[in-house]
């Protein structure tokens, strides 16, 4: 005789955390985007090598509306990166508040030469954090900017009601995918 096991109880609304409040996601302006590129100094650079997409964390400069990099001339980004597309990405999250912003710049990279009366003293210094030389220079010529800011919910303060140290939401904000 053979027994089937006694279905597991669905959680109830008290043994079920809440979901955190959930912000709303709004596009930035170009304008936007290129002032929170100038603030940083470290993002992150995407290419492709002949295993596929490659992401690396290196320090950055903006200035002439392109993105500034170095690296050492035998570094895999030296050898994958000239003359391709590549992107560029900057962020900031508040894991706490759950808020955030990320910006992507998407263009092609060039393997920046001095030309005539020019030298590598006269373009911006991205000042790489690693030891070492790291002399070669690249621009990233970008084709598209964008960005998007994660805004805090729209929360107000507790009002007695709900559980001690929940959120309360606003009245003019849905309570969740039931009242939709």
């Amino acid at each position: 005789m053979s027994t089937t096991p006694a279905p597991t109880p669905a959680p109830t609304a008290a043994s079920t955390p809440a979901p955190p409040a959930r912000g709303a996601l709004s596009e930035m302006t170009t304008e936007q985007c290129w002032e929170h590129l100038a603030r940083g100094t470290v993002g992150r650079m995407a290419y492709v090598d002949r295993d596929g997409p490659v992401i690396v964390p290196l320090n950055y400069r903006v200035a002439e509306g392109r993105i500034w990099v170095r690296t050492a001339s035998y570094d895999q980004l030296a050898i994958h990166l000239p003359h391709q597309q590549a992107a560029f990405e900057v962020d900031h999250v508040d894991e706490h508040a759950h808020t955030g912003w990320s910006v992507l710049v998407r263009g092609h990279a060039e393997h920046v030469v001095a030309g005539p009366g020019e030298t590598p003293g006269d373009w911006p210094d991205p000042a790489p954090w690693p030891e070492g030389l790291r002399w070669m220079t690249f621009a990233l010529f970008p084709t598209t900017v964008t960005g998007r800011v994660l805004h805090q919910a729209d929360v107000s303060p507790a009002t007695g009601q709900g559980r001690p140290g929940s959120i309360q939401r606003h009245p003019a904000t849905p309570a969740g995918p039931a009242s939709r």
